[in-house]
């Protein structure tokens, strides 16, 4: 049996943002979500131990 792929995909060139291996701004822009969320549960995470250092000291 030979199976072969009809349809391959054409060659093209890279775009702009794909030709360079990593930019800190597209970074930023792709994953904003996931920071904001990691910042939210960090300031969930010190001010919890902060009023749990605060309710101990009485």
């Amino acid at each position: 049996m030979n199976f072969q792929q009809e349809h391959l995909p054409k060659d093209r060139p890279a775009s702009e943002r794909e030709g360079y291996g990593f930019s800190l701004e597209h970074f930023l822009e792709d994953q904003w979500m996931y920071l904001v969320g990691i910042l939210i549960v960090l300031v969930v995470f010190f001010y919890a131990r902060y009023a749990w250092r605060k309710r101990n000291r009485r």
